[in-house]
């Protein structure tokens, strides 16, 4: 009988380890905190600004601050955010922009805009800064505020949930004439 209990234990043991994936430990390694103002847009003109600049050491009301390099080793972070002109007829339509110039980070375009905050030359700022130039018409950017790690491999996720300064519920809609 004992003979039967260690083989038991050897064999419930294996199926701990062997029920695990490279996948579950992908998905369970996630720190998400919560940080306001982090992501900003305005218009001015027939220009949209967004940004989003973070320091590397993130503050979040913790007792210890955040390392966002050493926890993830990802020089890049991420938010999304999409754009809507009004067309004749009055009615809301995804439009996607034609100049778009970063002068901090970088953009990805596809059906929405993925702004990519990248780590300054010092190691110390992530930065994104982006100018888009707009043709008359009425305009609105739908902000997703949630900033997240990029190539965060083999190591911990962060996800920085925060507000979007310059926009109403993350929503700016603007004129330009």
């Amino acid at each position: 009988m004992k003979k039967h209990i260690h083989y038991l234990t050897i064999a419930i043991i294996t199926l701990l380890f062997t029920g695990c994936t490279e996948s579950d430990d992908e998905f369970f390694a996630t720190k998400a905190v919560t940080v306001n103002n982090k992501i900003e847009v305005s218009a001015s003109g027939n220009v949209l600004n967004v940004s989003c600049n973070f320091d590397r050491i993130l503050n979040y009301g913790s007792d210890a601050p955040l390392d966002l390099f050493l926890t993830t080793t990802s020089r890049s972070f991420f938010f999304n955010y999409s754009m809507q002109k009004r067309n004749a007829s009055g009615t809301w339509e995804n439009y996607i922009p034609t100049t778009i110039t970063a002068t901090k980070g970088d953009n990805f375009v596809g059906s929405y805009i993925s702004g990519i905050q990248q780590l300054d030359a010092l190691d110390t700022t992530y930065e994104y800064d982006t100018d888009i130039t707009l043709a008359p018409g009425q305009y609105k950017v739908i902000v997703e505020p949630r900033i997240v790690s990029l190539d965060s491999q083999d190591v911990v996720t962060v996800i920085i949930n925060t507000t979007t300064v310059g926009a109403t519920n993350n929503i700016l809609e603007f004129t330009v004439n």
